[in-house]
């Protein structure tokens, strides 16, 4: 008996039938209600009469009466014509049969034979002559060559068996290591906790390369606190992915269906979302401490089973817990800067409150530094730390007189003394903190000039700190910008004629360049919601 596979059944079918072929057997092959699906191939007159339509009801109609549930069986329909007929099963149901057929002389002259030739116009005697060679066997040799194809349809049965348990074998290995390569690289990536975003769409690309899945995506707005992390909220990785938005819509509808607590589900034909028909989609829950963050799915699954499996619903639900342990920490550093920033900006708020030609400037420089920054090539958490730096630079102008910081005229040399204090006081407030260690340099020099008659230290050229040198830029532009008590604002090109002629002198040559190619109407709206927040402040105070 040959038990397989549908897709192994006709190489097991094809195996039996060489073997078949070396004993001078010829070979059918028939399905479970005895129809024939393949004949023998064998040329010339023999060939042609075994394919005849005589020979081909003897078979089928033999095949119809053999018992059910035994494996190889041996029947002689016609005198020296011996069926042997072995069972191919699929989940214990009978799927077909290998048939082969034994011959001896005894056929050549019967009845069957001659009638046989006459259907398909074959001379009998040249018919006789072809098929000679064949008809080699009597009752005892059919029966030993019966007890042959029952051993040979069991060793190919316990072979293809002993393929399919090193196939799956494999798999699991397959599987397992695919598992361990996805927590190992998922480990990895979670060192950064600013950039939940590049952490996400790793992981999906993981996803999408260790599972047969045409995409996967993921949503996390199901948390409000999410709005720390950042403001993107869709990814979607695959080979054939759908459109963001409709993977928003469809894992908004899931997580009004999902809690916390819910388990992986299993959504056939879609089950009314908006993502491709006919498929099965995985949707795995993202939740860390009992908060339902989003929803993390798989669909339009390849390959040879279109099913989703256990490793798939294992994989998935392994990325959600690590997804969803990477969203906590990040929300919680997002909170905490959040809160941080929320300081430093209250903190320079009330310093630039104290004069109203200075209302914003500490957030504008930081605006300006931080796009410099970008547009330089640096990296995006660079250039955030430059936006801290720009909060903070002029810090130390609390330890300045007041009566010097508003006085409306020009300053006494004694005076300016003063004021050229305040990088040093900025970095004498901030040098204990431990998170503006990076920052300090910024502090300190963001009023050095490149040709080194700044201060405090005189630093020249490039022994100024970059964070120095563009702040320094940064500062130049929104003091030329605003309105002071000795001067007011320079228009946009006067300012921009100014910066192009300080390159080399005061400003970086190489910085300036890709300040002046910023767009600057961000920066506008923000000088624009200064000034109006300036007269309601003004207004109250009054």
């Amino acid at each position: 008996m040959l038990t397989a596979s549908p897709n192994t059944a006709a190489i097991a079918h094809e195996t039996l039938r060489e073997r078949l072929g070396q004993l001078n057997l010829p070979t059918w092959r028939c399905d479970s209600a005895g129809l024939l699906v393949s004949e023998p191939q064998i040329a010339g007159p023999a060939g042609l009469l075994l394919r005849s339509g005589r020979i081909a009801g003897l078979i089928s109609r033999t095949i119809k009466g053999l018992a059910e549930n035994q494996g190889t069986q041996l029947v002689e329909p016609e005198p020296g014509f011996y069926v042997i007929a072995v069972a191919e099963r699929h989940r214990r149901q009978r799927s077909g049969w290998t048939v082969g057929v034994a011959l001896s002389v005894e056929f050549l002259d019967s009845e069957c034979f001659v009638q046989g030739c006459h259907g398909v116009h074959l001379d009998v005697i040249a018919t006789r002559i072809a098929l000679r060679p064949l008809a080699l066997h009597d009752r005892a040799g059919a029966e030993v060559l019966a007890a042959m194809m029952g051993w040979a349809a069991a060793d190919i049965a316990s072979g293809m068996e002993s393929q399919h348990t090193i196939a799956g074998f494999t798999r699991q290995l397959t599987d397992g290591f695919e598992t361990i390569d996805l927590l190992y690289s998922l480990g990895r990536f979670m060192g950064d906790p600013t950039q939940p975003h590049e952490f996400i769409n790793r992981a999906l690309e993981r996803l999408a390369q260790s599972m047969q899945f045409g995409w996967v995506g993921c949503w996390i707005g199901a948390d409000p606190r999410v709005k720390y992390v950042r403001s993107e909220r869709t990814f979607v990785a695959g080979t054939r992915p759908p459109a963001h938005a409709d993977v928003t819509a469809a894992a908004e509808l899931l997580c009004a269906r999902l809690t916390s607590e819910s388990k992986p589900l299993i959504l056939n034909d879609a089950a009314d979302l908006p993502l491709p028909r006919g498929v099965q989609c995985l949707a795995q829950p993202v939740a860390r401490n009992a908060r339902l963050m989003g929803v993390l799915m798989a669909g339009d699954k390849q390959g040879e089973d279109p099913q989703v499996s256990s490793y798939d619903i294992h994989l998935l639900e392994t990325a959600g817990a690590f997804i969803a342990a990477f969203l906590e920490n990040a929300i919680l550093y997002g909170e905490q800067s959040a809160m941080f920033l929320g300081s430093l900006k209250a903190l320079t708020s009330s310093l630039d409150a104290k004069d109203r030609y200075t209302f914003g400037h500490s957030e504008r420089v930081a605006h300006l530094a931080r796009e410099l920054a970008l547009a330089h090539g640096l990296p995006a958490a660079t250039a955030e730390r430059l936006h801290i730096a720009g909060l903070v630079h002029d810090v130390g102008k609390i330890g300045v007189p007041e009566a010097v910081l508003l006085k409306p005229g020009k300053l006494t040399e004694e005076e300016f003394g003063l004021i050229k204090r305040h990088p040093e006081i900025g970095h004498t407030i901030l040098k204990d903190i431990p998170l503006m260690q990076d920052i300090l340099p910024g502090v300190l020099h963001h009023h050095e000039r490149y040709d080194g008659k700044g201060y405090p230290h005189r630093l020249a050229g490039e022994a100024i700190p970059l964070f120095g040198r563009i702040l320094a830029i940064a500062d130049t532009f929104d003091a030329m910008s605003s309105n002071r008590s000795y001067r007011p604002a320079l228009a946009r090109e006067q300012v921009l004629a100014e910066l192009r002629r300080c390159a080399g002198t005061q400003l970086d040559p190489v910085l300036v360049p890709v300040f002046l190619s910023l767009d600057l109407s961000s920066f506008d709206r923000l000088m624009a919601f200064h000034r109006e927040h300036l007269v309601d402040v003004t207004a109250r105070a009054a």
